[in-house]
């Protein structure tokens, strides 16, 4: 069996990003002596640090606009992938190439089938059917979007391997005080989002409340819209906006954070949410999406535009030991050991 993996929009910090290159790290112990994985990286980028088993290859493919990148892999990809005898192609992202090798595909979600984006949802259904209609396998990281993706595909094979996470030693989670009332988001600034239910939330709290938002991600289209919001509402000076950061900044933030919030009218994972159990702080999700799933019963789930509700759960947060131990219990639950098992079955089968 040789994997090849599509990588070449790895770059900016995301957790489409965090998951693959987290994925390629814990499968790389897994391989068999006759197996290979190659991640196939775009011209002019530093590969991601990897295990030695993880062979890296610069491809001429572009990472965007959509459309030419789309173009590249239609005319590189099945050369490519014969280049070096590639049994599989592991690919993330639609539209889905013709490939000279059995293609599994990575379906993150189908925000745009479902409307939550600009993309005209009738080209994104018909780009998933085709997509279907090409792969071998649609990987999906959730219950919730295989149900979503055979809605719409209803003939495709839909494998749920969930995404993961790393527990922190437990001595690094006690050893940083949380910071005073400090809310932490981690995804882009966009609507499925829905962060204007937080700073709704913080409206309602008294003036000399502590609480404030700290919002971790590339603004893809709401920044200027929670800005004005959080003035109109007299909040503004307690929405941070702290844009992309690195591992080591983003794992700081987790450690001294008072709550982590996800109120995501959609997603596909929400791998926030997890994470934020994994350092074992109060988590606040939305009823909604996929974030139920993964949380289970250590997260608080709340109604999705509630900012009443918000507000007075961001006011009971239990960060006693025993809530902690529980929520540390569930991240482990859902282990990138456990997803790199699933993930080289899918590929086994197909190579």
């Amino acid at each position: 069996m040789h994997v090849a993996v599509s990588g070449w929009l790895l770059g900016p910090h995301s957790g489409a990003n965090r998951r693959l290159v987290c994925l390629l790290r814990h499968v790389a112990p897994l391989l068999r002596d006759d197996e290979r994985v190659t991640l196939l990286c775009r011209n002019g980028t530093t590969p991601p640090d990897l295990p030695a088993r993880i062979e890296t290859r610069m491809t001429p493919i572009p990472g965007g606009p959509s459309w030419l990148r789309a173009t590249h892999e239609a005319m590189r990809l099945p050369g490519e992938l014969r280049n070096i005898a590639a049994t599989v192609c592991d690919h993330g992202f639609l539209p889905a190439p013709r490939t000279s090798c059995a293609l599994a595909l990575t379906v993150h979600d189908t925000r745009a089938a479902d409307g939550w984006t600009s993309r005209p949802r009738w080209l994104a259904r018909l780009a998933l059917r085709r997509a279907a209609e090409r792969a071998a396998v649609i990987i999906v990281p959730s219950e919730f979007t295989r149900r979503c993706v055979t809605q719409i595909a209803p003939r495709a094979r839909v494998v749920v391997v969930h995404n993961g996470v790393e527990l922190p030693p437990p001595g690094n989670v006690d050893a940083v005080r949380p910071t005073l009332g400090m809310l932490l988001h981690v995804g882009h600034l966009e609507p499925r989002k829905n962060l204007e239910v937080l700073v709704r939330a913080l409206a309602l709290l008294p003036q000399d409340s502590p609480h404030h938002v700290a919002l971790v991600g590339m603004d893809a289209g709401s920044g200027a819209s929670l800005s004005r919001l959080a003035r109109s509402l007299g909040v503004a000076q307690r929405v941070r906006m702290l844009g992309p950061v690195d591992d080591a900044q983003l794992a700081n933030l987790y450690a001294s954070a008072a709550a982590v919030v996800v109120p995501s009218a959609y997603e596909g994972f929400g791998l926030a949410a997890l994470e934020g159990l994994a350092w074992g702080r109060p988590t606040l999700v939305a009823d909604a999406g996929s974030l139920p799933e993964v949380a289970g019963d250590a997260a608080t789930a709340l109604p999705t535009r509630d900012a009443a509700a918000w507000a007075s759960a961001i006011t009971r947060l239990d960060d006693t030991a025993i809530a902690r131990q529980a929520r540390r219990a569930r991240a482990a639950k859902l282990s990138w050991d456990k997803a790199a098992v699933a993930m080289l079955d899918v590929w086994r089968s197909l190579g």
